[in-house]
This record gives C-alpha cells, sequence and structure tokens, in this order.
C-alpha cells in the first residue's frame, strides 16, 4: 500500500510541476492562458495529495484497520466531544486576544484573507471544510508532531498559510496549530484535530461569506 502512496506523492508533484510552469509561463510572457485560475487552484489541490501522501506513507500499518487504530480514529465519542469543543473554544479565546492586540498595534490584515475567501469558487470552500482538514491534520499533526514537535510544526502550519497575503493569517494559524498540537498529543487521536479544523473553517467561511 505504501507503494500506491510514493505513485500518489509522484501524481502530485508532476502536477504541481505543471501548474508552476503554466503560472510562469502566463506571469512572464504575459500570455493568456485558457482556465489559469483554475490551473492556480489545481496547485493547491496538489499540495494536498503531496500533503496526504507523506503522511500516509509513513502512518500507514499492516492495514487499514491497524493504521486507523494507531491514529486513534475513530476514538471514544465522549472524548472525542470533550477534546472538539475545549480546542475551538481554546482556538476562538486565543484568535480573540490576538485580534485584539493585532488592531492595537495597528497591523491587523485580516481582510486580504475575506477578500481571498470570498473570491474563491464554491466548490473550493467546501474542498476547505471538508478535505483540507484531514489532509493538513494528517500531515502537520499525526506525521509531523510526533518528529518535530509542537512549536516546529505549528511553524510550518503558518507558512503553509501565507498564500492568503496576511501577516494576522500566518501567526493566527500558528497558533491554531499549536492548539490542535496539544490536542492530538494529549488525546492521542486525530479524530477531535480533524474535527475542530472542520468546523473552525466552517465558521470562518460563513462569518467571511455572510456577516463581514
Amino acid at each position: 500500500m505504501k507503494s500506491f502512496f510514493i505513485l500518489f506523492l509522484i501524481f502530485a508533484i508532476i502536477i504541481a510541476i505543471i501548474s508552476i510552469t503554466s503560472m510562469f509561463l502566463g506571469d512572464v510572457y504575459n500570455y493568456s492562458i485558457p482556465g489559469l485560475e483554475v490551473i492556480r487552484y489545481l496547485f493547491s489541490f496538489s499540495i494536498h495529495i503531496a500533503l496526504f501522501s507523506v503522511a500516509m506513507i509513513f502512518l500507514w500499518k499492516d492495514k487499514l484497520s491497524s493504521t486507523l487504530i494507531s491514529l486513534g480514529v475513530p476514538g471514544k465519542i465522549g472524548n472525542n466531544i470533550e477534546y472538539t469543543l475545549a480546542g475551538l473554544f481554546s482556538i476562538f479565546v486565543l484568535l480573540l486576544v490576538f485580534g485584539i492586540i493585532a488592531n492595537a498595534l495597528g497591523f491587523n490584515d485580516q481582510e486580504n484573507v475575506t477578500d481571498k475567501v470570498n473570491s474563491l469558487p464554491f466548490y473550493l470552500l467546501i474542498f476547505a471544510v471538508l478535505v483540507a482538514p484531514i489532509t493538513e491534520e494528517l500531515f502537520f499533526r499525526a506525521f509531523l508532531v510526533p518528529r518535530v514537535g509542537i512549536i516546529f510544526s505549528s511553524l510550518l502550519f503558518g507558512v503553509l498559510h501565507a498564500s492568503y497575503g496576511s501577516v494576522v493569517e500566518i501567526i493566527g494559524a500558528g497558533v491554531i496549530g499549536m492548539v490542535l498540537a496539544v490536542v492530538f498529543k494529549d488525546s492521542k487521536s486525530i479524530t477531535p484535530c480533524i474535527a475542530i479544523h472542520m468546523l473552525y473553517n466552517l465558521v470562518s467561511i460563513i462569518v467571511m461569506k455572510l456577516i463581514i
């Protein structure tokens, strides 16, 4: 099965190279490439495929059942609910405090994130809620945290969000990454991390699309 994930990773790399080359030609030579925005989104998809593939190459056990057990999936319902609620509460409190500090210092550029999200097609928003949390949690928490620790994995998680063009988003994502890493280490399960990530993305998108 690991051979399959290696092939999946190679496929993701090929897609990423094609996407980058197309975007480079379009930007440098001012070529009008049909579907350039779709190509940009394809690059994002390839990143998530790569994250998932790398994680599973190292996390996969002999079979699916043993892999799920090692990841704490599905885990105990009561514990999942407890950790999910505690994690969400911690994230919203920490981001509220961070937002207040950012506003006080005058460097809150959260509007860049709002503009970016509002420009995304509906299918990418669905992807952000249902798929991205799974790929990111498997890579950054299940794979990276046991190997490089909470701080470094959270820093990398923040850097992953640099495409939004917002310093606040990068720092905020790093904070979220730290909370999720703590939840993963304490619960010994990736389930509450995925649930927290999905719910946070859903709430954030609703707020940015309907309220702001």
